[in-house]
């Protein structure tokens, strides 16, 4: 913001070029994105085989990098928020029951294919990601849906643990 404040624009590149890095800058965007798109395809090979043990991470890294690459060069890319936005909507949620049941609730469920209970909060989350959007709200619509699927996760884990004759939540 401060780079904006000083050049008077918001443009990156022309921040770079005034702040007399243009190509050191060109250079710093291309080596993050390289190593970024490396870890992502990295992160889909690894998760394929924890999910699937008899696909090879190195097939399924490969494979989703020329799945990229084909569309990054096939498909328009001049407004990809909105598919910036399924995907927070996605995750976000994911990463609040992450949280939630390992972090506060101390649950292992590596035992079980998928948690119904779960799938069920990840949904309201998912809903309410996508109603938080179009509130405008000023800090976004990742912080509120993480915070509410949070609440929602604890209290079916209350729920369904006064239902079983339980105790204590965590």
């Amino acid at each position: 913001m401060g780079a904006a404040s000083m050049t008077g624009t918001s443009d990156i590149a022309q921040i770079m070029v005034q702040g007399g890095i243009g190509i050191a800058g060109l250079i710093i965007i291309l080596l993050s994105t390289v190593t970024t798109t490396f870890l992502d395809a990295y992160s889909a090979g690894v998760s394929s085989a924890s999910i699937q043990t008899r696909v090879s991470e190195r097939k399924v890294g490969i494979a989703v990098t020329v799945i990229g690459i084909a569309g990054a060069i096939a498909l328009p890319l001049q407004n990809i928020t909105g598919f910036l936005f399924i995907i927070g909507s996605v995750f976000a949620p994911m990463i609040a029951l992450l949280i939630s049941d390992h972090y506060i609730l101390r649950k292992d469920l590596s035992h079980l294919a998928f948690d119904r209970k779960n799938i069920a909060v990840w949904l309201i989350g998912f809903i309410a990601y996508r109603y938080f959007m179009k509130l405008d709200l000023a800090m976004g619509s990742t912080i509120p849906a993480m915070a509410l699927t949070i609440v929602i996760s604890l209290a079916v884990a209350i729920f369904s643990r006064r239902l079983s004759g339980e105790k204590s939540v965590a």
